[in-house]
């Protein structure tokens, strides 16, 4: 048994020996000394700048700690070290790995002192590290992770104690330059967690930990510095923040905040600003055992103002019958002391005043049907930001809601939200810059919701420059839940105003109203259709007369796709009481035609647009009652399409327009083809036309029109429209028109007649026409000859009746038929953008006129660039038909033969741009000595001399806004003791102006 025992003891000592030399070797490697060789290695090639630090203790199983630690930038940045530590460590324990734990015992860092100094965008903390090498890291798209898995069970322990930590920075820029600074923090933190195999990224990962403790400066304060160059900060501050296990409990756990400092001196432009402070505090207590929150000492002060101080409990919180009881028992929000504070910081252009309060707030009742309700009330609060001033003499709003915080429900149409009960803002009342709202809203999910608002004294001009009035609206919407709501607007507006161009319209009075369901069928608050049973607006005069009003309803439907349905729209107008309210380039516009369309119109109609994915439809109908102008069942009809997003072609299925009991018709049809960028120029926009079109007159008999005119027969314009080509015919069969104005039959009445008009003129004009070419060159001397053979003409009028054009309420025949001809007939045709009339006949003044090669040169369109040129035959005709008759008997002749050839571009502008000659070669005695008259200035001497002459002949010539005239004389007995050199007197360059009224002068002395 001995000698065993020895054996025995002889193994134990031989394995314990071994350990013991393990141990001894593990030692003899990895101590103080060995650490402090490998640490000045590491350190020489890890940083660029000087590092230096006492290794106390040194494992590789077990951690690491210095002391004295000094780093040092480069030579460049002094030689004041930028970080210096007391004490940095490291504590673990790896041989735990072994059994699942992953344990950091201590992280340590005490005495930190931190010296930043910053130079342009450099730091001195840069220059201690070598500068690193960049390269372009190839990024791989992978799923984002939601978890880490371990596959082995593991737990971890982490404890960070970090004591007495110091930070400085300056920073070197300048007027730019700034330090900054925070002394004393200390910050102690533990970790532990149960074991786990799987770290989610998300909110379980709170369901790994054990245990937790946080304490921020549980005693000491933190300073903070601040300094530029225009102003700073140096004063200590409560930073405190506990979290950690309560006593006693094993899972409860003791949160404290204490945030804050009183008189904080802060210093702006030397000078100090009045002392100011802030805290919030709270102390809470969470007890899993009791299943008990209790919340203690909650505040927030701001100034010597608590703004919030409350307290309460929930019990039972992992029940769920929980009992909540937390309450909000005072509150005082002064903001003058706020504002002095800040006055006094510089912000002079920010001021504020009054005071408020949100207390109280209590919530109470169970998890499961939570009441919470309160009062907030505001009492001369006032707010200046610049120039602009908001106040607040009164707000006062009590509010009670009933929530379910454990519902499971989903969100529907009729209950968006299902874990509100019930809610009610009652008793809302506030006064912003004048402006009053109260009212009160409710809700419950067994009544639905309930709405009444009222606004007064809207001033509309304090938020749209420009625009001005008093508004006040009432609005109201219920429902048995959210999918349907019913709701009514009331609105009416004193004084309103609005700018257009360069004027304001004057002060109208509006009144209008809006009742309306909106319906949520499909998803919580998703709105798809509203319809709107009445819309009406109406705008009155200062003085209550209506000068305008809308009436309207339909449905708009927000869905796929968007529909906007008006039916039965109308709108009245009373231009009597709507231009004096109109802005001046309205009224402009608006008072030259009011008296031919009349003093009231009236529109009405239906209206529908669809908005998808794939286009867009309009379709309308549109009635017109204008009875200044005798329109009073103008009716147009609209169907539209616009395909694709955005559109690539327009499709007009039907575009009609009809009056005077379908006299007037109008209609319109096609495509309209968005252009290409490699095809055909577009023609309108951005589109390429293809369109068929036809505008029409028809009236078996006489039948007014418009006001003054009437018309009988068939007339009308067929054209089609393809590209820039636009062609088709004027086409009139045997009509007859009269336009007339005035008093009729009376003195003042204006008459004239057009009978028997028959046309077949084709026209055609390209609007790719960009360029108007000169086809016209003037020639004085250019007369028409005898026509001849002569085709048949496309365009003749049998008779032009009307007024006669010196003598009032005497009839003149313009042109009257002569055997078989019409009083007027021609060739014309518009073709390659001018008009071409040809084989003019004009039977008129018991003679004719002839006209030949009469060109409107329209070219791009452009008035300036337009040109024009006619040549005429006057032959026999009677000019003593135009002087009254009395008169008549006194002129021995009236017959006239001339020549006239005119032409002239720039229609812009054209008297001064008119090329004119007129050569007159048969004259009567009397009308030849007017005409001497009118270029010869009278006396007893030339009335003698010219008297023994006899006109032969006129030429007349005006050319850049001058007269040039010849007269030329028949010999007489008496031209034989008189002569004039060359038979004939001239009149040079005299002023149109002039002449005209010499003119005028002239034909008086015939009517009188």
């Amino acid at each position: 048994m001995a000698s065993e025992f020895l054996q025995y003891l002889k193994k134990k000592k031989l394995r314990l020996g071994i350990i013991a030399g393990i141990f001894l070797f593990y030692h003899l490697l990895f101590n103080s000394i060995t650490g402090q060789i490998l640490v000045d290695k590491i350190a020489s090639s890890v940083f660029a700048g000087k590092f230096e630090a006492n290794v106390r203790s040194f494992s590789p199983f077990y951690g690491i700690r210095f002391t004295d630690v000094k780093l040092f930038p480069t030579t460049d940045w002094g030689v004041k070290p930028v970080m210096t530590a007391k004490e940095l460590g490291i504590a673990y324990n790896l041989p735990l790995v072994i059994f699942g734990r992953l344990k950091i015992s201590k992280i340590s860092i005490h005495g930190l002192e931190l010296d930043l100094l910053q130079r342009g965008n450099i730091w001195n903390i840069s220059s201690a590290f070598p500068p690193s090498k960049k390269e372009e890291a190839t990024i791989e798209k992978t799923e984002p992770l939601t978890e880490i898995r371990t596959y082995i069970p593991v737990s971890a322990f982490l404890e960070l104690d970090l004591k007495d930590i110091n930070v400085h920075v300056n920073s070197e820029n300048g007027s730019k330059s700034y330090s900054t600074g925070l002394e004393g923090l200390e910050l102690g933190f533990l970790l532990d967690t149960n074991r786990f195999t799987r770290i989610p990224f998300d909110l379980k990962v709170l369901d790994l930990i054990d245990e937790f403790q946080v304490k921020l400066n549980p005693e000491n304060q933190i300073k903070l510095k601040f300094q530029d160059s225009s102003g700073g900060l140096d004063h200590p501050f409560r930073c405190t923040l506990v979290w950690e296990r309560a006593e006693g409990s094993k899972s409860g756990f003791h949160s404290r905040l204490d945030l804050g400092s009183e008189k904080i001196p802060i210093r702006i432009a030397n000078r100090v600003s009045a002392p100011f402070g802030f805290s919030l505090k709270y102390d809470l207590d969470v007890s899993p055992e009791k299943k008990e929150l209790l919340l203690r000492n909650l505040e927030w002060k701001v100034g010597e103002d608590t703004w919030l101080e409350g307290s309460g409990k929930i019990s039972d919180f992992a029940a769920d019958s929980g009992k909540v009881n937390l309450a909000i028992q005072k509150s005082r929000i002064r903001l003058a002391p706020l504002s002095d504070f800040l006055h006094s910081l510089g912000f002079d252009s920010f001021s504020m005043s009054g005071e408020a309060s949100l207390a109280p707030i209590l919530a109470e009742g169970d998890w499961d049907n939570l009441r919470v309700l309160g009062e907030v009330r505001g009492n001369s609060l006032d707010f200046r930001v610049g120039k602009k001033r908001h106040s607040i003499p009164v707000f006062n709003l009590d509010w009670d809601i009933r929530i379910d915080p454990q519902s499971e429900k989903d969100p529907g149409p009729k209950i968006p939200l299902p874990w509100m009960r019930s809610f009610a803002f009652k008793n809302l009342k506030a006064i912003y810059n004048e402006i009053l709202l109260e009212g009160n809203l409710k809700y419950s999910q067994a009544e639905g919701p309930n709405l009444n608002l009222k606004l007064d004294n809207f001033g509309l001009g304090d938020y749209l420059a420009g625009y001005s009035g008093k508004f006040s609206a009432e609005l109201s919407a219920f429902g048995k839940d959210f999918s349907q709501l019913d709701a009514g607007l009331k609105l009416k507006a004193r004084g309103f105003r609005f700018p257009l161009g360069r004027g304001n319209s004057g002060n109208i009075n509006l009144e209008g109203g809006l009742k309306a369901i909106f319906h949520f069928p499909k998803k919580a608050w998703g709105l798809e259709e509203i319809l709107v049973s009445n819309l009406n607006l109406q705008a009155f005069s200062p003085e209550g007369n209506s000068a305008a009003k809308l009436n309207t309803g339909g449905r708009i439907g927000l869905g796929e796709p968007f529909v906007l349905d008006l039916k039965k729209a109308g709108l009245d107008l009373d231009l009597e009481h709507l231009v004096p309210l109109l802005p001046l380039s309205l009224r402009e516009t608006i008072i030259p035609v009011r008296n031919q369309v009349g003093k009231k119109i009236g529109l009405d109609g239906d209206f529908y647009y669809s908005l998808g994915n794939h286009g867009q439809n309009i379709q309308g109908s549109l009635g017109v009652d204008l009875p200044g102008m005798n329109l009073r069942d103008g009716k147009l009809s609209l169907d539209l399409k616009m395909i694709g997003s955005p559109s690539s072609k327009i499709k007009i299925d039907k575009l009609e327009l009809s009056a005077f009991s379908q006299k007037l018709y109008l209609g319109l049809g096609g495509e309209l083809t968005k252009a290409s960028k490699t095809g055909p120029s577009p023609s309108l926009g951005e589109f390429i036309p293809s369109l068929k079109g036809e505008l029409k007159l028809l009236s078996p008999k006489e039948a007014g029109l418009i006001k003054g005119l009437f018309f009988q027969g068939e007339a009308g314009i067929k054209f089609n429209w393809y590209g820039s080509l636009i062609q088709g015919n004027l086409i009139s069969k045997n009509s007859n028109v009269l336009l007339q104005s005035g008093v009729c039959p009376g003195y003042d009445c204006k008459l004239y007649k057009i009978d028997g008009w028959n046309a077949d003129v084709p026209f055609a004009h390209d609007l790719s026409v960009k360029e108007t070419k000169n086809l016209i060159e003037g020639n004085k001397r250019k007369f028409v000859m005898n026509y001849g053979r002569t085709p048949t003409p496309n365009f003749t009028i049998r008779q032009i009746i009307g007024n006669h054009p010196s003598l009032k309420g005497t009839p003149f025949e313009y042109s009257r038929p002569k055997a078989e001809s019409p009083g007027l007939s021609a060739n014309m045709e518009y073709s390659e953008n001018y008009l071409r009339m040809d084989y003019l006949k004009v039977y008129t003044l018991d003679g004719e006129i002839w006209g030949k090669d009469m060109i409107v040169n329209v070219g791009s369109g452009d008035p300036e660039k337009m040109e024009y040129s006619v040549s005429l035959r006057v032959k026999d005709i009677d000019l003593k038909q135009l002087l009254p008759a009395k008169t008549q008997a006194k002129i021995d002749d009236g017959k006239v033969k001339a020549d006239l050839n005119l032409w002239g571009r720039n229609l812009g502008d054209p008297v001064p741009n008119l090329n004119l000659f007129f050569s007159i070669y048969q004259i009567g005695n009397d009308f030849g000595k007017s005409a001497i008259n009118i270029f010869a200035p009278s006396n007893i001497l030339t009335d003698f001399i010219y008297g023994s002459y006899a006109v032969d002949k006129i030429e007349l010539e005006l050319s850049k806004g001058l007269v040039y005239a010849v007269i030329l004389f028949k010999r007489s007995i008496l031209g034989t003791i008189i002569q004039l050199e060359n038979n004939q007197v001239s009149q040079q360059r005299m002023p149109l102006a002039n002449f005209l009224k010499r003119a005028q002068n002239e034909i008086e002395t015939f009517n009188q």
